[in-house]
């Protein structure tokens, strides 16, 4: 197979990922939460963040595959254990990122056109991009390029005029929302860090991958969060009141005007949600491709029409997102947030787990990067488990303690079932002597 990803393609793919919908709809809501402490949680977010990739992504250089986010905590450790993780996931997906980011484009559309209402706006977003990728839209490499370079003259746009206007009265009292404020927004913020996840599905077409994955993942969240805090900065410092029930634009309103405005609006925030929104779907439904293929779900699942689309999947996606978009409504930005955080941090617990297997197994050893075969290795992953693990604590507390304690419990429930489906489709492929996870090697891997 080729390897056409150099090092700087990696990290130009991976601020493009990771830039997107976060920044524009999770700093309004860490605000609530945290004031303009939210520049402090963004620092707070980045470090386990930092940790936590490079975790994903030793085992991405060590065993190029598709799939890895599921198929690390499968194969490595625990094949019920990341299924719990995916399943929340899909939870996440369906109860907070489809729902999420369908709210705030159609948000950032009426500071536009003031006259449209939120919720059908909403709702028509989830279904366009539902139409757009039952089509089988293919974006090249150079679309993606663009769309990163137009993001980054967009955030230019808002940082550098806007640093003229900062008011430092409003930066004062960083910690005045308390400590327990701090930690959930910092929690809820390491979403935003998460987008260079997904590189892992490309690890085979990657050159030189055991330097050139660990280190690209560093050198792209240090950038990301440098965009981050400018912004942050920006924000608060013009806007501060604004902020309390108003978004990103709203801010630029105050010092942009005519054409500059518009390219923000447009290049910003409405580009990159709908960007994240259309690439969710097509990951969304790989990913769940890959466990039709695994025979984890019914094969009928998988099913693809004849421009390769899994019609099937993205027909479930669409339909529940749209269900709980229309159940909770405009009030639920935040929960669906939380939600989405949840389900993203979730997916990645198992992986951390994995990465213990780099030092243990010999063979592993021998393939991945230098680093593993050093003492002071065993902190990374460490580290990675306790970090993961307590940023889904807190956010799982928080939705119980914010919101509703029967979220909570849907939550719980719904991962219930989840693994009792699991468990009896095991012993299905048991019997039919077709588990894929009953082998003791690392065939799985091989695409």
């Amino acid at each position: 197979m080729k390897k056409p990803l150099k090092f700087w393609d990696l990290v130009a793919l991976e601020i493009g990922m990771t830039i997107g919908a976060g920044i524009f709809v999770y700093m309004p809501i860490a605000y609530k939460s945290a004031g303009v402490g939210t520049i402090v949680a963004f620092i707070f977010a980045f470090l386990p963040m930092a940790i936590i990739m490079i975790n994903v992504m030793l085992l991405g250089s060590t065993l190029p595959t598709t799939g890895g986010t599921f198929k690390y905590g499968a194969f490595l450790f625990s094949p019920k254990v990341a299924f719990l993780g995916l399943w929340a996931y899909l939870f996440g997906a369906f109860v907070g990122l489809f729902p999420l980011n369908a709210l705030a484009l159609a948000s950032y559309m009426k500071g536009i056109w003031d006259g449209i209402s939120v919720l059908p706006v909403a709702l028509i977003i989830l279904a366009f991009f539902f139409a757009v990728n039952l089509l089988g839209l293919k974006m090249a490499s150079i679309v993606e390029i663009v769309f990163v370079a137009l993001l980054f003259v967009a955030i230019a746009i808002y940082t550098v005029p806007g640093m003229s206007k900062i008011d430092s009265r409003n930066l004062e009292g960083l910690f005045s929302k308390g400590l327990g404020s701090m930690v959930y927004a910092s929690a809820l913020l390491t979403f935003t860090f998460a987008g260079s996840n997904a590189v892992i599905e490309l690890g085979g077409e990657v050159e030189n991958p055991r330097r050139n994955l660990p280190l690209s993942v560093l050198l792209s969240l240090s950038i990301v969060l440098v965009c981050y805090l400018l912004m942050a900065i920006v924000s608060f410092g013009v806007g501060k009141e604004i902020m309390i029930n108003g978004n990103l634009n709203d801010v630029a309103s105050n010092y942009l005007n005519g054409f500059l405005f518009y390219v923000f609006a447009f290049g910003g925030p409405i580009l990159a949600i709908a960007t994240t929104i259309n690439a969710t779907y097509m990951w969304g439904t790989r990913s769940l491709l890959a466990l039709c293929r695994l025979r984890v779900f019914p094969s009928k699942l998988g099913l693809v029409n004849r421009r390769g689309t899994p019609w099937v999947l993205l027909t479930i996606i669409w339909l529940l997102s749209s269900i709980m978009l229309l159940s909770v409504g405009e009030s639920g930005l935040n929960l669906f947030a939380a939600f989405a955080s949840i389900g993203g941090i979730a997916v990645i617990v198992p992986t951390m787990f994995a990465v213990f297997r780099l030092k243990k197994s010999e063979t592993l050893r021998k393939m991945a990067p230098a680093i593993v075969r050093r003492k002071l290795f065993i902190f990374i992953p460490i580290l990675g488990v306790a970090f993961s693990i307590v940023i889904m604590l807190i956010l799982l507390y928080q939705v119980g303690a914010d919101f509703s304690t029967s979220f909570f419990l849907f939550f719980i429930v719904w991962e219930v079932i989840g693994i009792i489906y699991f468990i009896f489709r095991l012993k299905y492929l048991d019997r039919m002597k077709d588990n894929p996870f009953a082998k003791d090697d690392l065939s799985s891997f091989d695409d």
